[in-house]
Formats: C-alpha cells, structure tokens, sequence
C-alpha cells in the first residue's frame, strides 16, 4: 500500500484513536417491526471505506476489510479457534513440502467459481502469484512487496521469496521457493495472497478503485462503491455449504466516532467497526446490546525513538522515565493492556517471561549520567546532579533536546507527547511537542526526520517475524528507527528459516529480550482491551485473526434492532473525550 492511504481499523491491518464532543438528545424508543426489518440490508457503520481495491497494493485497514468479504486465499484462519489455527480454504488440504523446504504442492478445491462465473483452476493460481511477483519486482514495488522479499537482504540476486508458481494439473500448484521460508503458510492467509480472476483482472495494471470491480471466490460480491457507501451481496453460488443470514450488507462511511455510536445506540446501523470508550456506559445500560468480555488485541503501540540520533543509554533512560501506569489509567481509561514485547500476546512465540516496563527516576537519571560519561550525551557548565537531586534542580537544567512528533487529530499520541514533555523534563531532557498532519508525518517518518514519535502496528498473518522484521530489519521502510544491529540481523534471517519449530521458539523468545533488554529501540506502551459490542439478536459475530470483520457467519434477528433508546442522556458527558481505538497504524506499507 501507498504510505499516504494508510486508514485505521483494528487489527490491521492501521488503527485510529479518535477523539469528540459527545452531544445528543434524547429521541423517543420504538422497536421495528419484524416485517419492516426483514425488507432492509445489514448496515454496517464504518470509519473508512475501501482505498485500495486491488489485493496486491492495499495496504490499509479499510481496504482489507473489503477485500476479505469478496476473496478468499489457498488458506485461512479458522475464525472460531482462539488459537487461530490454520485451515484449508481454497486449498483442498494443507499440500506437501520438499525435503529441503522449498517446493510446496498444493491441491485446490474443484467447483469453486468466482464471481464472473469462471471456475477456479490452477491457472488462476499461477496468474495471481505472476501478477503479484511482476509488482514485487517492478522499479517502484508498493510496500506490500516487502512481504514477498523477506530475506532480500541476504539474498540480494533472488530477492522474491515465490522463484514460480506451477500449474501441475488443473487442480494442482507447485510453488518454487528461493529459500526456505517457514512462515509461507500463515503468508497464504494474508488477503495479499488471495486467489484472483485471471479472466477478469488485468495482469499487469492495479484495478482502480473508483472504476473497477474486485473479482474473487468470497461468499459476497461488491455491487457498487461510492465515496459513502459500498454495497455487498450475497454470492449465489459460493461453493461453501453454509448459507449466510446476512444476503446484502450496506458499508456506510461516518466522519467521526460520535455520529457513528450514536448511530449504532439508536439502531440506525446494525454494526460499526469502532467502538467509542466513552459510550461504554450506554451501550453496558442498554437492554438491546451486549457488551462482551475485554479481549487484548495483537496491535501494539509503541514510543519510536531514532536510534542513530537518541544512544543507548539514553533510551534506556527515556523507557525508565515514562509513567506507563497514567498512559493506561488516564489516557486510556482503563481499557489498555501495557505492553511487554514486540511480539504481542495472541501472535505465535509471544515471550510471557518479559516483564513491562515501569517508571523509575532514580535509574532513568543513573542512565542518564551513564550517557553523559560514555560521551553520549554533553552536560551543561557546572552540572553536578545525582540520581538524589530533586525534580526541580533536574527540570532547570537541559542535557538535551528532542522533538516528538504526532499526527493531529489523534488524542492519545498528542497527550502521550505531553506526557513525554512533563516526564523528561525530570531527567534534564527537553521535549518540543509538534503536531503535523498524517500526511505530513508520514513523510517525515520517511524523511528520517522525526526524533520521538508513537505509532502502532497489527499483524498481517501469525507468525513473529511479521513484527519483528519489518520493525527492526535495516532494509525495511517501516524500521523508522533506524535499528541497525549486525547481531539481531542474524537472528531475524535464522528465525525465517529454521524448520525445527522448538528450536524456532527458543530462537525467537531470545530474540525478544534481546530487543527488549539489550537494544532497547523504544519504550513499550501498550496494546488495546478490544471491546466488542453486538445487537442481543447478533450471533457467531466473528472476526477473523487478524481482526477483520467477517459476516459469513453471523446470525442476525433484526426484529431486535431498536429504533431510538430511551434515556440517552449526553449532558452528563458534556466535554469528555470519545476515544476510538481503532487507531491509525504505521504499517510497513505506510
């Protein structure tokens, strides 16, 4: 995906944190009549629609949302297995690998159609992967190619990870690898990889948004997108044996999380994709939803600092100095869990035994003082501190100066910005707080001209090293600060090919306290308590791994749509903060 379009969802893979006045009146209650209900589609109120329509360049939140309703890949996740286990989708089983773990054969299921009617065979197969290789390799590669490069920088010749895709009989693809990747399966599941229409999609051109149509296998179809809404049905012959509930769903695009709860209290819209933390209250008091249990998401938020400008024992001290508990309790109510590793808990080999990081001055001012005798940093003229001296004596002097940048609009990174002000001031280091647009940030992100920043990442498939490598690798464009450790690039490549899976767990739990303990490239904030809240007559409301919506499977009952609670009273929250976490998240392809 393009840098500039990348749009917030959950889990993906970008997140919004949003924030609004909360203003209502209060509007009589009445519930539809089942009759009237029946005639409708599903409405589903969003905070962004589709950017990217074509699988191989999206790279954004919004835009994969879209492109799993319509898609499908070789692979999937099963969406009602925590564990989030692999399972065959297009695919008729898991396939076979070479002894050396780079030729792997698939078998695909026969009678599946897409949605022009032709059937899907291998040659299908084989164009999608063509088309996404010719991308990969073009002069200017969407940020999505990094995916498909993930050893380019050791193999620099061969830097696609797919050498070709073969069609052995109708029904069956070889995939030749240019060296063993042990995460290409989880890689299948990313709507990158989906299955497309050789018939009815160009080979060598992106499908433009505004004027063309997505062809996939999925169980709905795309019958038209505009600015404000885009329409899906019901794909007549999916080949799957379940029948939806859910035969037409209306995406309807609000500008802001208070018009878009509001919308969903009232019965306006049967499911929005961003629930308001400051809402909670009403919809925990409203007898027509339910409020489930607070599960910790697999996006991670992160204080960046640019590691070839801030030194280690600077880090070091910055990380001791933040006070993580009022990030969790005050910026984000209590609905935030603190971070702990880069490989969040719910994704493969998350390292329990990490411990999250707590404010501690007297060590964040020893690390300072250590910085100032390693050269690091420059004392002022006369400096005599110690760990001991007070705050006021540590906040006159000024060791050093950094600027945090945020993106404006969004609440939480402009108060943790604050927050980082107030906090290293007590260890002599100065903060300038400086608010720029998203597009405006994103460039100096690219630029390398950002010194302290807060970004977020989601994963786009189950596997670590979808953190860890495009975080930390040296080639990567989302490594925004700039690590460049010798020893953890070793560390990385070994984990991407180690076929031995406990040997790759041990491997990658040391990686993660490396990073955690020895590198230090930022402070670990937090990751999002994802609340989910659904219509009393909603079921089996899944989203996928990754955190993508699913409707395939839900049940609804619209007779228990109300029109209009009773008692929603705003005034009490005059002036409150709505807080979406959704957050906007810098994905590699941002």
């Amino acid at each position: 995906m393009n840098k500039n379009k990348v749009i917030e969802m959950k889990h993906t893979k970008m997140y919004v944190v949003m924030a609004a006045l909360l203003f209502s009146t209060m509007i009589p209650s009445m519930v539809m009549a089942e009759e009237e209900a029946a005639e409708r589609p599903f409405i589903y109120g969003v905070g962004s629609l589709v950017v990217d329509l074509d699988p191989q360049t999206a790279w954004d939140s919004a835009s994969g949302d879209m492109i799993s309703q319509i898609s499908e890949g070789l692979l999937s996740y099963d969406l009602t297995d925590p564990n989030l286990a692999l399972q065959p989708q297009l695919a008729k089983d898991f396939g076979n690998w070479s002894e050396d773990a780079t030729e792997y054969t698939i078998e695909l299921k026969q009678g599946v159609k897409f949605h022009d009617g032709e059937e899907m065979t291998a040659d299908d197969v084989v164009f999608t992967f063509d088309r996404l290789n010719y991308f990969c390799s073009n002069e200017t590669p969407t940020q999505i190619a990094e995916l498909y490069e993930p050893l380019a920088s050791i193999y620099p010749d061969t830097p696609l990870l797919i050498n070709k895709t073969e069609a052995i009989n109708d029904y069956t693809v070889k995939f030749t690898l240019n060296y063993p990747y042990v995460a290409f399966e989880p890689l299948l599941c990313f709507y990158g990889s989906v299955i497309l229409s050789e018939k009815s999609t160009p080979a060598r051109e992106y499908l433009i948004t505004a004027t063309d149509t997505l062809i996939g296998t999925g169980p709905y179809y795309q019958e038209s997108n505009s600015d404000r809404l885009t329409v899906y049905k019901y794909f007549e012959d999916y080949y799957g044996e379940h029948i939806p509930e859910i035969k037409e769903m209306h995406w309807v695009l609000y500008d802001d999380a208070t018009t878009q709860n509001q919308a969903f209290l009232s019965g306006d819209v049967d499911a929005v994709d961003g629930i308001s933390l400051e809402f909670m209250s009403e919809y925990e008091g409203s007898e027509y939803h339910t409020v489930g249990d607070r599960l910790q998401s697999t996006v991670i938020v992160y204080l960046g600092m640019d590691n070839t400008v801030i030194k280690l024992n600077t880090r070091l001290a910055i990380q001791d100095a933040i006070n993580y508990t009022y990030i969790i309790d005050e910026i984000g109510k209590g609905e935030l869990a603190q971070m702990t590793s880069i490989v969040p808990k719910g994704i493969m080999y998350h390292d329990t035994s990490i411990e999250a990081p707590v404010q501690n001055l007297t060590a964040a001012r020893l690390h300072i003082l250590d910085a100032i005798a390693a050269g690091e940093l420059t004392a002022p003229a006369g400096f005599d501190l110690d760990e001991t001296s007070p705050d006021e004596e540590w906040a006159a002097v000024a060791i050093e100066s950094y600027s945090y940048t945020y993106n404006t609009g969004n609440a939480n990174r402009e108060a943790v910005g604050e927050l980082c002000k107030a906090n290293l001031d007590k260890i002599g280091i100065d903060v300038a707080v400086n608010g720029k647009t998203w597009g405006e940030f994103l460039n100096d992100l690219d630029e390398g001209n950002v010194e302290i920043y807060m970004l977020g990442w989601g994963p786009d498939y189950n596997d670590p090293s979808n953190f860890i490598n495009p975080l930390m690798s040296n080639t990567s464009s989302a490594n925004a600060a700039h690590v460049n450790d010798s020893q953890l690039q070793t560390m990385m490549s070994d984990g991407l090919t180690e076929t031995n899976m406990t040997k790759r767990e041990e491997l990658y739990h040391e990686i993660q306290q490396y990073i955690a303990y020895d590198i230090v490239p930022w402070a670990y904030l937090y990751t999002g308590n994802a609340r989910s809240v659904r219509y009393n007559g909603a079921e089996n409301t899944c989203r996928n791994a990754m955190g993508i919506p699913y409707f395939y499977l839900w049940t609804f009952d619209y007779s228990s749509i109300p029109k209009g609670i009773p008692g929603f009273n705003i005034l009490a929250l005059f002036g409150v903060a709505a807080i979406t976490f959704s957050a906007l998240i810098y994905k590699k392809r941002h």
